[in-house]
């Protein structure tokens, strides 16, 4: 989870392969959906203005499934223009 500089929380959706946006009045809204959005991880936003994250995959590891690695390399870093700025940091 994240927050731009207006107060926007970026969060995954791991459920559902998605990135939400909470806009400070409460209002949800999908802003990717993408079945290669595999566990959203270790957000970060840019000066450029993209939110970035990894693709960990962590629903796939071995002790979920009885011993079986399911994980496919290599791991995504993903980037999604968002048109905001990073909340400042003190």
């Amino acid at each position: 989870m994240i927050t731009d500089a207006i107060g926007n929380v970026y969060a995954g959706d791991n459920e559902n392969d998605s990135i939400r946006k909470i806009m400070p009045n409460g209002i949800t809204e999908t802003i990717a959906h993408d079945p290669r959005i595999l566990w959203p991880d270790t957000f970060s936003i840019g000066t450029d203005q993209y939110l970035y994250f990894i693709v960990n995959q962590l629903h796939r590891q071995a002790r979920f499934h009885y011993g079986k690695d399911l994980r496919q390399k290599p791991y995504s870093l993903i980037r999604i223009k968002i048109d905001e700025l990073p909340a400042p940091t003190f």
